[in-house]
């Protein structure tokens, strides 16, 4: 599953978002909660100026969210599950997935080919936590380079 947010989805992937988020936010004290840091609440009002800044912030927070899932307490992946799973969404471990076949084609192909991969590659090449060996890590890290070099160049024509 890859996440491809459009017009037709937008809805879908904003459900998933809003039920990890409603998870999630216990995490934080409330004092620091706010409607104006709220994501879903800063997503509803960039649906009423721009759907398209809307899609790719629900495309960056999710991403976001999906990378961070291993730090989750268990409980609270355990609750985010059973609510994603009640309203008949993707559970975490399929969301997950997204993250290891990016990361697999990266490494099939050697080369990042979008900001998406790059985001996803970097989160998991600076999370030292995860499990990647230092091979993979140095190879991932070498890719992110290239990637930003050539964007670099693109950017000074």
């Amino acid at each position: 599953m890859k996440i491809q947010i459009n017009d037709t989805n937008y809805f879908y992937y904003k459900k998933i978002y809003e039920i990890i988020w409603s998870h999630n936010k216990r995490l934080f004290p409330p004092e620091i909660l706010h409607n104006d840091t709220d994501p879903v609440s800063t997503l509803n009002r960039w649906e009423q100026k721009s759907m398209s800044i809307a899609k790719r912030g629900l495309k960056a927070g999710l991403q976001d969210f999906i990378s961070s899932i291993k730090e989750f307490p268990e409980d609270l992946k355990s609750s985010i599950d059973n609510d994603l799973t009640a309203n008949g969404l993707p559970n975490l471990k399929d969301l997950q997935g997204v993250v290891k076949k990016t990361i697999a084609r990266v490494l099939n192909r050697k080369k990042i080919n979008s900001l998406e991969e790059f985001y996803i590659v970097k989160e998991e090449v600076i999370d030292q936590a995860t499990d990647m060996v230092g091979d993979v890590r140095s190879i991932l890290d070498k890719l992110l380079t290239e990637f930003e070099i050539s964007k670099n160049k693109k950017n000074d024509i």
